[in-house]
């Protein structure tokens, strides 16, 4: 999966799927490793939410609706994560340009 899968997922559960910034946050843990990642899409309120749990080459991605319900589990492993700051972001519009939209 990628960070722009995150976001994918993340808009199942909105009508308006439209890509949006996404914020990325990761938190150190032992050893200065990522223990956790959060991710929230931008808006107003935002638009959805998200949190990876690493687990050695796997984690588990948590998935949540604008109002906070948890809406799905997945075990996946992020390929394109280390190429993002301990806080990032995810810009929609960079993408939109590489796909020629």
């Amino acid at each position: 999966m990628t960070v722009q899968g995150i976001q994918d997922v993340i808009l199942q559960t909105q009508e308006d799927k439209t890509p949006r910034d996404m914020y990325i946050h990761k938190s150190p843990c032992a050893d200065n490793e990522v223990g956790a990642v959060f991710f929230a899409i931008s808006g107003t309120p935002p638009m959805g939410y998200a949190m990876y749990l690493t687990e050695g080459d796997m984690g588990t991605l948590h998935v949540f609706d604008n109002i906070g319900l948890k809406r799905k589990i997945m075990h996946c492993r992020i390929s394109d994560l280390g190429k993002y700051k301990d806080s990032d972001m995810w810009d929609a519009q960079a993408t939109k340009s590489l796909l020629g939209d």
